[in-house]
């Protein structure tokens, strides 16, 4: 074990008297306070496991139980703070403000927002589509579909106030002659249901992802067509990350040739006991690239994201045989957020285009 010394360096006052404490991945995100309480110096130590991937954040807990988590400076979310354990360490925390009601709607943009967005008719209700599209395009161009639209844009509506800042990473391929178009699909509190094939705990035991698959083919597809003209399913991709890069992979399989590439970004893919490893095992899609990536911080320990790592090679071995391409990327000093799928998506997009070599 590791003695963790946590220091709050900057913290505005909290809105409301109460407890201010740490949670995190290591406490399962819990909103007790007992046992991780900042003291009045803002300082809090801990025994900690020695090589322990921290993902942290402060929250603070008023007297009639509301808890309230560390934001920015504008009300928003904030993303978490990481730390490796090595040895005796100390993790010096900055808390940017709380987050409240007006959840960062004045922050300064930093990333390009979508060019439009609209509506479509779901077994779920209303589901928005957000779209990104270079100034003038016309007729059909390379499309991609993406999971967790709500974090792909701009950063207001986005998990954690940080994006994959996909328009940018588009419009830099667009300026060097190599347009294309993204449609993004945000998703609420049904994500496991959507996402993940296999029932579990996080789903109730009851997927949706098999509706979510023809929802995709038989409604978002045909408008979006309408809009813009047939794409080619080879020149259509689709992409996700985490339960996202599950549904990607599963969905490319269920439906070979729908999907010419799939973009599988750090794949969840361990519920129910690894199923899908057992799912694919018969199914093919031979005209089907993928990508395959992983941050090389993802996990608890070293040690099991090392073991993730090494996972995610036998997942590229399994489907080798199964698809006409599959190239692997691992992310080095990259963490299971918005801020490693940013980075790498460049090299996606250019690798699914066929721009030189992706670089990570």
């Amino acid at each position: 074990m590791a003695r963790v010394h946590f220091r709050i360096s900057h913290r505005p006052p909290p809105p409301a008297p109460g407890p201010v404490f740490l949670t995190g991945q290591h406490r399962g995100w819990s909103d007790d306070p007992t046992g991780w309480a900042f003291d009045d110096a803002g300082t809090l130590s801990a025994d900690l496991p020695d090589g322990q991937l921290l993902m942290v954040k402060v929250r603070c807990v008023a007297p009639d139980g509301t808890v309230t988590e560390e934001g920015d400076a504008w009300g928003g979310r904030a993303p978490a703070h990481t730390a490796v354990v090595r040895g005796d360490t100390e993790v010096v925390l900055d808390v940017a403000g709380w987050q409240d009601g007006q959840q960062g709607r004045e922050r300064p943009a930093r990333s390009v927002p979508p060019t439009a967005e609209f509506t479509l008719p779901a077994p779920w209700g209303e589901q928005p589509v957000r779209v990104w599209e270079p100034a003038g395009a016309t007729g059909p161009l390379p499309l991609l579909v993406l999971h967790d639209g709500h974090n792909v844009f701009d950063e207001a509506p986005s998990f954690a106030g940080e994006t994959w800042d996909a328009g940018r990473a588009a419009q830099a391929l667009a300026d060097a002659g190599h347009p294309l178009r993204i449609a993004a699909l945000p998703v609420g509190g049904e994500r496991s249901r959507r996402y993940v094939p296999f029932p579990f705990e996080l789903n109730d035991f009851h997927s949706g992802a098999d509706d979510y698959c023809d929802w995709l083919l038989g409604t978002l597809r045909p408008p979006l067509a309408a809009r813009w003209g047939d794409t080619p399913a080879a020149q259509t991709a689709l992409a996700g990350s985490s339960f996202g890069g599950l549904i990607t992979l599963y969905a490319g399989l269920r439906d070979p040739g729908a999907w010419g590439t799939l973009g599988v970004l750090s794949p969840a893919i361990w519920p129910a006991d690894f199923e899908l490893l057992r799912w694919m095992e018969p199914r093919t899609a031979p005209a089907t690239r993928v990508w395959l990536d992983m941050g090389d911080h993802e996990g608890s320990t070293v040690q099991e994201a090392a073991e993730i790592v090494h996972l995610t090679h036998d997942l590229a071995a399994r489907l080798r045989p199964k698809v006409q391409d599959v190239h692997v990327t691992i992310g080095e000093g990259h963490w299971h957020d918005e801020a490693a799928w940013r980075a790498r998506l460049p090299g996606f997009l250019r690798w699914w285009v066929g721009v030189g070599r992706p670089s990570v």
